[in-house]
């Protein structure tokens, strides 16, 4: 009889069947994800053999399954690696990590290293004993790169930026310093360190110019858009003036997360801009002083007794006319027109065409006596009037004829009253025979007077020579005694007594002789006087007052003249050049200026200008340009020179000519010419006297008068001012040119500086853009293979569902490592605040750390007590980790190193204000291979290495982050060192870090 099983049994063998099936259909899935994976994947023996890999991890390291098994984790494992993996096994083991998670290098099959990110986790079985590793290996070679590549772009522009002339800052959005250049320390005497973290206001920027900062910030972060701020600050040398340009900087979002600030020293800048606006005040005061000058010639010209006007370009366009001008012709509307519309009875009578030839040929006209035909009440009825007058043309800067001035005095009533017959002539005759006196009448309505020729010949006057008017007798009563002369006259005609007087004269050699006078007036039937009968002698001072007045209008046409264009030039050679042309024969025969000061922009030159009608040769201005001889100066100049006043020679012997100059050839000029009179006239610039002009007149002029020195001294005034004028002007050219030179060099150089920082930072985004996108890919597949299976497979997973879990962790952690980095990368610095620091923990953590290495090349480390400082931890860790390293690194062969580190205190430099207190001095001293110490600086710098990459590993950036560190702590470092015997580093670090109030550094 057979048995029939038993139906549960047989049901638990079904069960377990599907079971094993499901298990089976399990491992497939997860043995097809492992080997899909877009990373590599292993199972690792505790003892290191790979026992399972996948595809991935073989074409990372390039080997096959079968090689890659052949090895241990610890064969294709980097060296320097090996004690951090062996540190982190031991963790897993111990339970003290349930993950590890680092990167480390590899060795391929072909012998180049690559670098991988690793995540380690040990599967244990039900009892909790470990059974294997399971690693997931990722391949980082191209994130490496980058990030060698943003390291080397973050240091050019460390170099940039540590190395320019300009203070450059970064600021974050609250407005703090993020980074600064070493110029701020040099320009402000604070350390950098302390002004990171903080605002313009807390380094203690006065509140004024901390607002100007902060303003300009917010402007940049709010718009996204460049500006510039201009700022002052007190220093002992004086106001330094500054100009900053800020530009914003942005993420790979495109956001602002800082702004970058140029600053640069305006100070020579603004100088030049106060100097030239100091200059454009002082020739808008010239300018004034010139213009007070033009007034008081226009007034002098109104007060002339003669009739005076200026006419302009050859229409001969009225420009100016003085009241007795206007008077005598009615008055009439002038200015701005021509003398054809404004005078138009003149037509016909031969004025226009004398106007012509004047402005044609610059060829003066006298007229004496010139009978008009004029509308002198604007009636349509003219009548005839004598006049004497010239025409004289005036020049501008060029030396061309530029218009024409007209000076005239009427004589029609002395014309008139010469026609008048002389009565009585018989008895006068007689009387002067007999008593030899001369007599004259006067007649009392036409205001003449007939004089005997008796009475002419003891005036000095031939027969027929008196003019025949009364006011000829007055002009030549001596000065004094005009009003003794004439007032006895006067009141005898109304009625007084009889004329009788004792006067005196002046006759035409000189020579003054006293008069005696008599007479008696006759009357009409109404009382009024007809004539005056009676004896008197010589009136000829009214030809030398004549005389004299026609030389002093001219003198004052010549002034006129000078000075339009003197106020109109802008070269003090063109003012001396037209002073000496036009000087003869307007107010001497031969004149010379000589500017003798020391400034460097005027050269001393001498300028003589002789007539040449007088027969001398014409020489040029180049040709007597010379420089002024001090030793061999005339005694008549040096007094002038000495006492800053004019000197008048009315009188000049042929014996005095070496008196005013040295120059043999210009004596003899003035031989030549009978140089009878001289004056010297200074030329003064506020009070200190710059040159001299000589001026010199002929016999045929005739001496000089205290009134001709008036004039030299108006001219003199006149050409100091252009000449000082003339000089502003050419310093303000200068200055406008130097400014401009200096502008557009620092332009340029602003402007490069801006294409590199804009070039780097582009390039640092770009590495963004691949951080945020290319790195975070694989781990977006690990997420969705992750996601694929349970959304699959989740009920069906079991156990598995935790180790899915944990890959996608783990996956999750990398991208919150990623978006660390690219964080990291975004801020120029990443440090941590000062705090109390005791070096002898760091030392020691430092120890534990190259415990493996002191190990391996049988080292010992000395430190002595330490004391606790201010200070970044992370980074002095960094500091004393790099030159412990380095000194076991460059041991001698079979020479165990030994390394000594200590350290002293050194009291704060009282003589110094900026010695924030007392210093660290620190000191590692080893008995290493040594360098030569003329490489001394060389090994700060970054990459720079004194070996080759085959006798030493390293990258060369050790030291140079040593310095950074060091510097950013307000502290230095340097080394000595001897070949073959060892090295000592000296690092010195302030105590404290609290920020020292400097009195007027800022206000």
């Amino acid at each position: 009889m057979v048995k029939r099983p038993d139906p549960a049994p047989q049901e638990e063998v079904n069960t377990i069947s599907q079971l094993r099936s499901e298990v089976r259909k399990n491992a497939r899935r997860f043995q097809a994800t492992f080997e899909q994976a877009a990373v590599g994947m292993a199972h690792v023996s505790l003892d290191g053999r790979w026992l399972q890999v996948n595809q991935q991890l073989c074409d990372a390291l390039g080997y096959s399954r079968e090689e890659l098994q052949n090895f241990t984790i610890q064969q294709v494992t980097y060296r320097e690696d090996l004690a951090d993996s062996t540190q982190a096994f031991q963790q897993l083991l111990t339970g003290e990590m349930d993950t590890y998670r680092g990167e480390k290098r590899y060795i391929r099959k072909d012998g180049q290293l690559t670098w991988m990110h690793i995540t380690a986790s040990l599967a244990r079985d039900e009892d909790g004993e470990p059974l294997y590793l399971i690693v997931v290996i990722q391949q980082i070679d191209e994130r490496k790169k980058i990030e060698e590549a943003l390291y080397r772009q973050q240091q050019a522009f460390q170099t940039l930026a540590e190395n320019a002339r300009d203070v450059i800052g970064r600021f974050d959005r609250d407005f703090r310093y993020i980074y600064v250049n070493p110029v701020a320390t040099r320009i402000t005497g604070i350390p950098r360190a302390d002004f990171i973290g903080k605002t313009h206001a807390e380094i203690g920027l006065s509140p004024r110019y901390a607002e100007i900062w902060q303003n300009g910030l917010r402007k940049v972060f709010e718009t996204r858009q460049p500006a510039e701020i201009e700022i002052k600050y007190d220093s002992d040398t004086g106001p330094l003036y500054y100009q900053a340009s800020l530009s914003p900087e942005f993420d790979a979002a495109g956001n602002t997360v800082s702004v970058l600030s140029i600053a640069r020293d305006i100070t020579e800048q603004k100088r030049i801009e106060e100097e030239r606006a100091r200059l454009l005040k002082q020739e808008q005061r010239a300018r004034a002083e010139a213009e007070a000058e033009r007034v008081r010639l226009h007034n002098f010209l109104m007060q002339v007794p003669a009739m005076v006007c200026l006419l302009n370009g050859p229409e001969h366009r009225y420009e100016f006319a003085n009241g007795l001008y206007m008077q005598i012709i009615g008055n009439r509307d002038l200015i701005g027109k021509t003398v054809r519309e404004a005078l138009p009875d003149l037509a016909d009578q031969g004025f226009y065409e004398l106007l012509d030839n004047v402005y044609q040929t610059g060829e003066p006209f006298i007229g004496n006596e010139i009978p008009v035909l004029i509308d002198r009440n604007l009636n349509g009825h003219k009548e005839e009037a004598y006049f004497n007058f010239i025409y004289q043309p005036t020049r501008n800067v060029d030396g061309d004829i530029d218009g024409i001035m007209v000076h005239a005095v009427e004589v029609t009533e002395m014309i008139r009253n010469r026609k008048f017959t002389r009565s009585s002539q018989w008895r006068l005759e007689m009387a002067q025979q007999a008593a030899q006196i001369g007599t004259f009448e006067w007649l009392v309505p036409t205001n003449d007077i007939i004089w005997t020729p008796e009475l002419e010949a003891l005036y000095g006057l031939p027969a027929g020579g008196f003019e025949g008017k009364y006011e000829n007798w007055v002009q030549r009563v001596h000065p004094d005694d005009i009003e003794r002369a004439t007032s006895n006259l006067q009141r005898s005609i109304e009625g007084g007594p009889s004329y009788n007087a004792e006067f005196r004269i002046i006759r035409p050699d000189g020579s003054i002789r006293w008069m005696l006078g008599k007479g008696e007036t006759q009357y009409d039937e109404h009382g009024q006087a007809l004539r005056v009968v009676g004896v008197n002698i010589d009136i000829t001072e009214r030809k030398e007052t004549e005389l004299q007045l026609a030389r002093t209008l001219e003198q004052v046409g010549f002034i006129a003249a000078t000075s339009k264009l003197l106020v109109a030039s802008i070269d003090y050679r063109d003012v001396l050049a037209h002073v000496i042309k036009n000087a003869i024969p307007a107010i001497a025969d031969w004149c010379r200026i000589d500017l003798h000061n020391d400034r460097a922009d005027m050269q001393p030159q001498s300028i003589s200008y002789p007539d040449p009608v007088r027969g001398t040769s014409e020489l040029s201005f180049e040709e007597l340009s010379r420089v002024v001889d001090a030793d061999a100066t005339p005694s008549i100049l040096n007094t002038v020179r000495q006492q800053k006043k004019s000197d008048l020679i009315p009188r000049l012997g042929r014996d005095s000519y070496a008196t005013l100059t040295s120059d043999a050839s210009e004596q003899k000029m003035l031989r030549s010419l009978r140089a009878v009179s001289a004056m010297v006239v200074p030329l003064m610039i506020e009070d200190a006297i710059e040159g001299t002009v000589i001026l010199v007149a002929s016999a045929e002029r005739g001496p000089y008068s205290r009134a001709d020195l008036n004039i030299a001294e108006e001219l003199a005034s006149r050409v100091s001012m252009a000449v000082e004028r003339a000089r502003i002007y050419q310093n303000m050219q200068e200055l406008n040119a130097n400014l401009e030179a200096r502008v557009a060099q620092r332009t340029e150089e602003l402007r490069q500086l801006n294409a590199d920082l804009e070039r780097s930072n582009q390039e640092l985004q770009e590495f963004a853009y691949v951080a945020s996108h290319d790195l975070q890919e694989p781990l977006r597949k690990i997420q969705a293979f992750g996601n694929l299976l349970e959304d699959e497979y989740g009920e069906q997973l079991d156990d598995g569902k935790e180790y899915l879990d944990r890959m996608r962790n783990a996956a999750g952690r990398m991208r919150v490592l990623i978006d660390d980095l690219l964080t990291f990368s975004r801020v120029a610095t990443k440090t941590m605040p000062f705090t109390p620091t005791d070096l002898n923990m760091i030392a020691r953590d430092v120890i534990d750390d190259l415990e493996a290495r002191i190990q391996e090349t049988h080292g010992t480390i000395e430190v002595e007590e330490l004391p606790t400082i201010d200070a970044d931890s992370r980074q002095i860790y960094q500091v004393l980790q790099n030159l412990l390293g380095n000194a076991l690194k460059f041991h001698r062969p079979d020479v165990p190193p030994v390394i000594k580190v200590a350290a002293t205190i050194q009291e704060a430099d009282t003589d110094n204000e900026f010695n924030t207190g007392p210093t660290c001095v620190l000191t590692v001293q080893d008995n290493g291979i040594g360098f030569d110490e003329k490489y001394l600086d060389r090994i700060f710098t970054v990459f720079q290495r004194l070996h080759g990459r085959t006798e030493y590993e390293g990258t060369g950036i050790g030291l140079a982050v040593v310095r950074k560190i060091v510097e950013r702590h307000g502290g230095t470092i340097t080394a000595t060192s001897t070949i073959g015997e060892g090295s000592t580093f000296i690092v010195t670090l302030p105590v404290n870090h609290q920020t020292k109030e400097t009195e007027n550094l800022y206000e």
